[in-house]
């Protein structure tokens, strides 16, 4: 899914990705790993997930990079955490979030420090350029702080930081979607705070909230991409 290049090659050393190492040591897997642009700027984005609660799965992990002599700091609570973990070359921002009962799904975007110049320099005021996404409306009162593309996968993952909880968010797209052509998919599974999914055609989309124990502010994820069926 990934192919090899600049980005790829870097953070590697001591026999791979210490992100990747410490995820596998922890019981996590990575699910997805590909090349992306993020506000028009170079990154690599990698999905891990496992059965772990995200308070445990976030402690975990930082204790592991630690262990290594990485600085990192991931804060969080029961329902997320948000992190970063940086090095000489590069720059790693991770979304820890509920995946359903007791599972964990971590949103790590990967950059060099050049990249990450590139990137704050498309930003104005934490907002990112305006991403126009498929019959899905922007969070009200929200900040677009990310928006992540992938063209070989049709892949979109847009990043909100606003006021509010996330049931509010999640009550928010549970009304707001349906009326904008998507079907949810199951039943959430996990609590009040577990991410949704809705299917429109041929399109998937995932809702998750989290609040960013740091800040207090409310961090709403969206992810779209295109099924395989």
């Amino acid at each position: 899914m990934l192919a090899t290049g600049a980005n790829a090659r870097v953070f590697l050393g001591g026999g791979g990705a210490p992100l990747a190492e410490v995820s596998e040591e922890i019981g996590l897997k990575q699910m997805y790993r590909t090349e992306y642009k993020i506000n028009g700027s170079d990154a690599v984005l990698e999905v891990y997930g496992g059965d772990l609660p995200p308070a445990v799965a976030a402690s975990r992990l930082e204790a592991g990079l630690r262990a290594r002599q990485f600085n990192v700091a991931i804060p969080g609570g029961d329902n997320g955490a948000v992190g970063v973990l940086t090095s000489k070359e590069e720059l790693t921002r991770m979304i820890v979030t509920s995946a359903g009962s007791d599972k964990t799904m971590i949103f790590a975007v990967r950059q060099k420090w050049e990249d990450v110049a590139r990137f704050n320099a498309t930003t104005a005021d934490g907002q990112a350029p305006d991403a126009a996404l498929p019959n899905i409306p922007s969070f009200p009162g929200g900040r677009l702080v990310y928006h992540i593309e992938d063209q070989k996968t049709k892949t979109s993952v847009a990043v909100y930081r606003a006021a509010g909880t996330p049931e509010n968010a999640l009550q928010f797209y549970a009304q707001s979607l349906p009326s904008n052509g998507w079907e949810p998919m199951g039943v959430r599974v996990g609590g009040r705070s577990a991410p949704s999914m809705y299917r429109r055609g041929a399109l998937n989309c995932m809702v998750s909230a989290q609040t960013d124990e740091k800040t207090g502010e409310l961090i709403v994820t969206l992810l779209i991409r295109r099924s395989s069926l």
